[in-house]
């Protein structure tokens, strides 16, 4: 066996055809691994900027707190200088699948004037220009160019001997067609899997030190490894069949467009059409409007602002407190509806993503790289959990009319977030069982082969 695999692997690498699928994969992998080299550097460079703006806001509050000779006037106004920056962790491995990293925000500042429509007025796109670019990682390499790659490399896998005339002598020196078929197909994955493996390696070494980055990695490559499993399982099958060449080419590379292209497409345009969330206008019209409801004119243009007096200044930030709970009821119904209509996509495209196993895996490699849409979900979810918490410690110090000092910011609520490590086993269970269902069909068929 050892001995035909080595000939089959001597057989590939002198084809130039081959040769040149190989080269187009190692170009890809080595722009995925700068890709993500430059997505991962952004993402820490980017919480680093926000560690600063934290350490300065912090700051700015303790001198505010120690100053004794601030005004009462000056004073009452603290709850409305909190300034808080929120900040998510670090993903594990987004420069293996860039995933939701790349949009969703890491960071926000939160104050007493923070709206719920206010709160992510940044994503972590800073370049629009990209969306229309487009981009490539690993996790693309995987689920889209791989698989062609192997199906350029085993279409022909016992169909060209068929078609030749050649498979009868070459299955009695092999001895038997599962043996033949096994050792052509694993000099091929192998090369295909060793050089994924070789790239997220240099990109492991290459990047920070976080812990459980490796154990996720093993992860993301059982992943890989069970979907080109699933592509190589598709060749075996394919050229069980009575087919050409040809006809395994055209029947793999269509199948290769279905699960790949179309139902991903299809998919997200069934989604959109079936739970269309409502429109963000209506919430700013909602928001607007119980604004100048509840006030004629906005706080800068009443007299009183301009005044330094104490009582002047609590009846200002009152009335601007007053203004904020009236806008947060008048906008909770349409934000309700928002949550609402966001939750049942995401759970009705997660329940349409089990019919493609180019979804099925994809879902995988960014649950594993910790770059799915629940994490950036459970960012906004706990920010927006923080921004109620800060505004109603703030809000009681203005309903009372009491000035906050540093004994009392010591009460001050704290963010404390980090996500939820979930592994994709429902994923691998799923690639797994086609692996092995498609594989025995394939054998059994092999097996039951008689050659004219």
């Amino acid at each position: 066996m050892l001995g035909m695999i080595a000939l089959e692997l001597r057989v590939m690498l002198r084809d130039r055809a081959a040769l040149a699928l190989l080269a187009v994969l190692a170009g890809a992998l080595a722009l995925a691994c700068l890709s993500g080299a430059a997505l991962m550097q952004g993402q820490i460079d980017g919480r680093a900027a926000a560690q600063l703006r934290q350490s300065e806001a912090a700051e700015q509050l303790r001198e505010r707190l120690a100053d004794a000779e601030l005004p009462p006037e000056e004073a009452i106004l603290t709850p409305y200088r909190l300034r808080q920056v929120l900040i998510a962790p670090l993903p594990l491995l987004p420069e293996l699948s860039v995933g939701r990293a790349a949009l969703d925000p890491y960071t926000t500042t939160v104050t007493m004037r923070t709206g719920r429509d206010t709160l992510f007025q940044r994503s972590g796109l800073e370049n629009p220009e990209l969306l229309v670019r487009g981009g490539i990682d690993l996790g693309f390499v995987v689920v889209v160019l791989a698989p062609l790659v192997l199906i350029g490399l085993l279409y022909s896998l016992f169909a060209a001997d068929r078609d030749s005339g050649m498979a009868r002598l070459i299955v009695a020196q092999a001895g038997d067609p599962v043996r033949l078929v096994i050792a052509r197909i694993l000099p091929r994955l192998a090369l295909v899997l060793l050089m994924i493996a070789a790239a997220v390696l240099v990109q492991l070494a290459s990047g920070p030190d976080v812990a459980g980055r490796w154990q996720a990695a093993s992860v993301w490559l059982l992943v890989a490894v069970l979907f080109l499993l699933l592509w190589a399982a598709c060749g075996a099958w394919i050229n069980s069949l009575d087919i050409g060449a040809e006809t395994a080419a055209f029947t793999l590379v269509a199948l290769w467009a279905l699960v790949t292209l179309v139902l991903p497409a299809a998919f997200s345009a069934i989604v959109q059409a079936s739970y269309p969330p409502p429109s963000r206008f209506e919430q700013i019209a909602a928001a607007r409007a119980a604004e100048i409801a509840s006030t004629e004119a906005y706080e800068n243009d009443h007299p009183e602002i301009a005044s330094g007096e104490f009582e002047s200044r609590l009846a200002s930030i009152r009335k601007t407190w007053e203004v904020a709970q009236k806008v947060e009821a008048a906008t909770a119904p349409i934000d309700r509806r928002f949550t609402e209509q966001l939750t049942a996509q995401q759970r009705f495209a997660e329940a349409l993503s089990w019919a493609s196993p180019a979804l099925v895996a994809k879902h995988a490699l960014e649950e594993a790289a910790g770059t799915d849409s629940a994490g950036g979900q459970g960012f906004r979810t706990a920010s927006e959990q923080y921004r109620t918490a800060l505004r109603r410690f703030g809000g009681e110090f203005v309903e009372r009319g009491a000035i906050l000092g540093a004994a009392d910011a010591e009460e001050m609520p704290r963010f404390a977030w980090s996500p939820v490590r979930v592994m994709p086993w429902g994923a691998i269970a799923t690639l797994a069982a086609l692996v092995t269902g498609l594989m025995l069909l394939a054998g059994r068929r092999f097996a039951r082969l008689k050659l004219a």
